[in-house]
């Protein structure tokens, strides 16, 4: 989007401007953040200082540049462990994005419209996400059951579940597969449960135009990596939203207690999630 604000003014491009000075804020907190010894305060206090500014004048910063900081000094304050922080600012920062994606669906462009739907899309579900950390994990609603016995998260309390969304046309979800199926051979024995779940969305209609030529494709999907865990088709967006995975692959981890460790779109990659999966199976309860 050119501008935040109704008129669509686009910010001003000199270096003194609110949004080159985001943006020179930005900048310095991935250059500080690189490589594994990173300065992690330095790179929050770059993006504390940027996000006042962009409060400051928020019709005069760049739509995405305010929606890629609020997640990155987010990430920032869960990196640091600072749970209350992010979610405070995930939550301000949705509640912005909304306003914003009002404005724009009355004012905008055609292209403002789907910048600013996309963008708080991208906030909401990373607020959702942070949201959920400690707290109960929302129970799943499954229509289908396309691998595995039927269960709920309440039948395998004392398990470890990692729950994946994915969709059939999510090539980074079918990337996911053998990374969850490693970790399903490596780790049932030591409790975890492992869970795909996605639903219908006719996204690929020449492969898919009715609920039983979708829920063929999705079977076909899971047959080909060989996967051995549970695999449902869920009621509706419902669960998904909960678990603020609109998008994919989203994971959730939730532990013996049936509580929410972990959950991030695109998830399983890093060293946090791998930290996290190991002291849940070291667990007891």
């Amino acid at each position: 989007m050119e501008s935040t604000g109704a008129s669509a003014e686009v910010p001003e491009a000199d270096a003194s401007s609110p949004q080159s000075r985001v943006a020179s804020h930005l900048q310095r907190a991935r250059e500080l953040q690189r490589g594994g010894a990173g300065d992690f305060d330095a790179a929050t206090a770059e993006l504390e200082t940027a996000m006042e500014a962009a409060r400051a004048t928020p019709y005069r910063i760049e739509f995405q540049t305010r929606v890629e900081l609020a997640l990155a000094l987010g990430e920032l304050y869960v990196h640091a462990g600072e749970m209350e922080k992010a979610r405070r600012l995930l939550k301000e920062e949705a509640d912005f994005t909304e306003r914003i994606f009002q404005i724009m669906q009355a004012t905008g462009t055609p292209a403002q419209k789907r910048a600013a739907a996309g963008g708080r899309v991208q906030v909401r579900d990373r607020a959702r996400q942070v949201a959920l950390v400690g707290q109960p994990a929302p129970e799943i609603k499954i229509k289908d059951w396309l691998h595995g016995e039927p269960a709920t998260l309440a039948d395998l309390r004392g398990r470890v579940v990692l729950l994946e969304f994915w969709a059939t046309w999510c090539k980074p979800c079918h990337d996911m597969f053998p990374k969850l199926k490693a970790l399903d051979e490596q780790y049932r024995a030591r409790g975890l449960e492992v869970i795909a779940l996605t639903r219908h969305y006719f996204a690929r209609r020449e492969e898919a135009a009715s609920e039983t030529e979708e829920l063929a494709l999705m079977r076909s999907l899971i047959e080909k990596p060989g996967l051995d865990f549970r695999v449902g088709v869920a009621t509706d967006e419902g669960t998904q939203d909960l678990y603020g995975a609109t998008g994919m692959p989203t994971l959730a981890l939730i532990d013996r207690a049936g509580i929410v460790r972990y959950a991030h779109f695109g998830g399983g990659q890093d060293e946090r999630f791998n930290a996290l999966l190991t002291a849940c199976l070291d667990e007891e309860i």
